[in-house]
């Protein structure tokens, strides 16, 4: 299983309480789409489409990037969700649901997107909104994204071989071995790596009993703003 690169790992870093790296689009749509139609699609497709797959494996203490992890049971009903607007469903209401989705953190133990029927549009319309981590995807894996889920034709493709699956991610040990060498080599990285762990330090058995310990790792969250987002 790939391990995150650094600049991947750094859109994960950027986000606090406040400031997500969510990517995103909204695409107005004639018509009514069915949600459970659209899982059942989304059904289909997602076993081409990896980084819709994959969620988190974290370095214990974070001493290194997170690797990726393939989810086996991906749970449909929490990705695929739907909300409806209040009347007149006018586009500075649609305007104004989006920016509070898009404000909200995704959740880090699952694969990291999401999507949303929006109902209640006037004239017939709805939305499809849909947001994924930036860490997950760049510009050209969510072309490959897109081009996976959606169709040029009114006749889809059929879909050719066994989809791939990921090798699993290194045990938590390993995780740490390697990250302690590449760390070694490294002592500039070392030093990032170090204040990322600070927050975790009242975790490790030992060390969470020695005197000031909570009070660090409290310190260290808080700076980090690794609070809750706002709902």
């Amino acid at each position: 299983m790939p391990q995150l690169t650094p600049l991947d790992a750094q859109f994960l870093h950027f986000e606090t309480a406040t400031q997500v790296a969510n990517i995103a689009g909204l695409a107005v749509l004639d018509g009514d789409l069915n949600r459970s139609d659209l899982q059942a699609l989304l059904e289909q497709r997602l076993p081409y489409v990896p980084a819709m797959r994959r969620k988190l494996a974290p370095v214990p203490f974070g001493l290194d990037h997170p690797y990726w992890e393939q989810e086996d049971d991906l749970d449909l009903d929490y990705h695929v969700r739907e909300i409806g607007l209040p009347p007149p469903g006018d586009d500075r209401q649609l305007a104004e649901q989006v920016s509070r989705l898009h404000a909200r953190r995704l959740d880090r133990g699952r694969p990291l997107w999401e999507i949303y029927l929006i109902h209640g549009l006037a004239g017939g319309r709805m939305g499809l909104y849909t947001k994924i981590h930036h860490a997950a995807v760049d510009g050209v894996g969510g072309a490959d994204v897109l081009a996976a889920l959606l169709d040029l034709t009114p006749v889809p493709a059929v879909r050719e071989g066994t989809p791939a699956r990921d090798e699993p991610p290194p045990d938590p040990l390993e995780m740490v071995g390697r990250a302690l060498v590449r760390l070694g080599a490294n002592p500039a990285q070392a030093i990032g790596f170090v204040a990322r762990a600070l927050p975790h330090l009242d975790e490790i058995p030992v060390v969470s009993a020695l005197p000031g310990t909570r009070l660090i790792s409290g310190l260290a969250r808080r700076l980090a703003g690794s609070g809750q987002a706002p709902e």
